[in-house]
């Protein structure tokens, strides 16, 4: 089943339990405030479709995944909306499901910090990441900030966060914010590829692991063994531990339910 729909300047495309999530205001994909409020509505929805096992996220046309929020408005906006500002990015990073960002060009500010809240990250040689708010008197308030510093570790953020710098893919790949570096023809296709990959597993286990990674990560050593152990034990009574088990004996591939 394939459908494709429009919610404001967001356009989602479902089709084979892919959903793509596409920035639909080129050339650059600014996000603005409502388009923030809009994508997490649409998150609520991928999540309570079971149809959807995979969410892409991407900018229309080649010049930008996203080259950041519309400045314009950020003088108008009220405390209120300052608290929520990065909610959508949370939104994203919680979703059950994996998500993979498909980066080309411009990938600055709030679209670095959407592209930080996927799971995986496949970028095309022209990529610039970055966050250089600090360049207009602010500094990055969806979670880029925290990403950044928790990623790079506090000495090298500092180098890149205090000089507002772009990072261009090569440097990007070797700092682990990019996962893949592929050719603009072939991008699409290997994020695909990378989709179908990920639905040929256990979407229970993909969930649990999901969430082991997100705890265990700012947890002691001995927390996270705990984490991952109670992990294994509530899926080993899963109809999809067992047919994984069966698969393997039998040399064929596993059939999951995510049950």
């Amino acid at each position: 089943m394939e459908k494709t729909y429009s919610n404001g300047d967001w356009l989602v495309r479902v089709s084979n339990g892919v959903a793509e999530v596409i920035i639909n205001r080129p050339p650059l994909n600014l996000i603005t405030l409502e388009m923030r409020r809009d994508l997490g509505r649409i998150i609520n929805e991928l999540e309570q479709d079971s149809n959807v096992r995979v969410v892409i996220f991407e900018g229309s046309g080649d010049k930008a995944f996203s080259a950041g929020g519309d400045v314009t408005e950020f003088l108008n906006t009220t405390p209120s909306e300052l608290i929520d500002w990065g909610k959508m990015i949370e939104a994203v990073e919680n979703l059950s499901k994996p998500t993979i960002a498909l980066l080309r060009g411009y990938v600055l500010g709030a679209g670095t910090e959407l592209a930080l809240a996927c799971d995986i990250r496949i970028g095309t040689p022209d990529v610039e990441i970055g966050l250089p708010e600090i360049r207009l008197g602010m500094v990055p308030a969806s979670g880029g900030l925290t990403r950044i510093v928790k990623a790079l570790g506090p000495l090298r953020a500092r180098y890149y966060l205090l000089l507002g710098r772009r990072i261009k893919a090569e440097e990007a790949i070797q700092l682990g914010l990019i996962h893949e570096i592929v050719d603009q023809a072939k991008a699409h296709d290997r994020v695909m590829e990378i989709a179908k990959d990920l639905m040929s597993l256990s979407p229970l286990a993909i969930k649990a692991l999901k969430e082991a990674i997100r705890l265990i990560q700012d947890s002691p050593m001995e927390v996270g063994f705990d984490l991952e152990r109670k992990a294994f034990a509530l899926l080993r009574y899963s109809q999809d531990f067992q047919e994984g088990i069966r698969a393997f004996k039998e040399r064929r591939q596993p059939r999951f339910q995510g049950l």
